[in-house]
């Protein structure tokens, strides 16, 4: 008999927080700063992120992201967020010279703040958080989201996850979940989020293993212009030569 993943027993929040205070210390301190971080800030730069702007980043772990997104937000505010309290004392303490980051612990049930925020990232972390939460957490989210943000979430690729829960489960965290696209952009579309982009792509493995998704919140107030025609027509020409 088949199990519904979505019905199974999931840890609760305090025993996550365990695992990942000795994930922390054993495992995110020994790896630093790699491609996938690097990667992950390339893409949010792709997706218009400013010098200016703020950023709200739920699951950072040590702050390794964190370290490169304050540098990239010269102008900006990061508000880093995990649940791990080791963790983010580890941040904090590396952190420590910077004047534009803010660290807190959170499991994100719950927002209580009134900030809002240009960009929201979860660096792989969506995963980790039981999916029969994520419908409360993709309210939370875009209630904090200004018109024209967006939520750009980096997940494991669902195969690759699913590949390595066969052959090698010893490697899964407290917490891994294959995710599928439609009933995460129909839970976000309950909230009047769009799905924007949504790209699988290769660092490790000569399959996809990750994937960048993108949910924008349009703004009700902007007027929808037409392509200037110099611009479509390179686009057609475009079109005929590939």
């Amino acid at each position: 008999m088949s199990i519904d993943p979505a019905r199974m027993k999931h840890p609760d929040a305090a025993q996550v927080a365990a695992y990942y205070d000795g994930h922390a210390a054993k495992v995110q301190r020994r790896v630093g700063v790699n491609q996938r971080h690097r990667g992950i800030l390339q893409r949010l730069e792709r997706s218009g992120l400013r010098p200016y702007h703020r950023v709200l980043e739920i699951g950072c772990g040590i702050g390794t992201l964190t370290t490169l997104l304050s540098k990239a937000l010269p102008k900006g505010h990061v508000h880093a967020a995990d649940i791990s309290p080791s963790a983010i004392t580890m941040a904090r303490s590396s952190l420590s010279h910077t004047k534009n980051v803010e660290f807190m612990v959170s499991d994100m049930s719950e927002m209580s703040w009134a900030r809002m925020y240009d960009r929201i990232v979860l660096p792989d972390v969506l995963e980790h958080i039981p999916e029969e939460q994520h419908q409360q957490l993709f309210g939370l989210l875009a209630a904090h989201l200004v018109p024209e943000g967006r939520v750009c979430i980096n997940i494991p690729d669902p195969e690759a996850l699913d590949h390595l829960r066969r052959t090698d489960p010893g490697q899964l965290q407290i917490i891994d979940q294959s995710l599928a696209i439609l009933p995460m952009a129909q839970r976000f579309a309950q909230h009047g989020l769009v799905l924007d982009h949504y790209g699988p792509y290769r660092i490790w493995a000569n399959e996809p293993d990750y994937v960048w998704i993108e949910f924008r919140r349009p703004d009700p107030q902007a007027q929808r212009k037409p392509m200037p025609f110099l611009r479509r027509a390179m686009r057609e020409l475009l079109s005929r030569l590939s």
